[in-house]
């Protein structure tokens, strides 16, 4: 099978990046405009969070919650604009941990409907970090060797 050619190729790993960001930026911009929600989502989490990082002790849940939608807008326009993607996407890959955590633990839901939502969101979250993963890992270029 021929390779597609680079021109094809640098078009779709720039859509791709555009659609991955959007999400990022998209979100981001909604949760620094609202941060109460989110924090209060996140109030057990960040608990468990200060336990480990006392230093968490001294910003309030809505201040971490805006810092980590500030990371989103930024990282996702990097993103977006292929500002250093590979780095954009890492940082958005480890900020995006934290947040499914903190806002999809379906572990701790009782059967029912609430706790198939949040599994539904947690496992596209994670289908957002393999997309994350594959901009880190196709931001470098590799050459076929004809096999022998």
């Amino acid at each position: 099978m021929p390779d597609t050619p680079p021109r094809y190729d640098d078009i779709g790993r720039a859509l791709s990046r555009l659609a991955l960001a959007a999400v990022f930026v998209s979100g981001g911009r909604h949760v620094w405009q609202h941060p109460d929600g989110p924090a209060q989502g996140a109030e057990t989490f960040l608990k468990r969070c200060r336990r480990a990082v006392p230093l968490l002790d001294r910003f309030t849940d809505r201040q971490l919650v805006r810092a980590n939608a500030a990371v989103h807008m930024t990282a996702g326009a990097a993103l977006a604009a292929g500002i250093t993607p590979a780095a954009a996407a890492t940082t958005l890959t480890g900020s995006l941990v934290p947040t499914t955590l903190a806002a999809f633990p379906f572990w701790t839901q009782p059967a029912g409907p609430q706790r198939a939502r949040q599994q539904g969101d947690f496992l596209k979250n994670l289908a957002l970090g393999g997309g994350l993963l594959a901009v880190v890992v196709g931001g470098v270029r590799h050459t076929r060797r004809p096999l022998r």
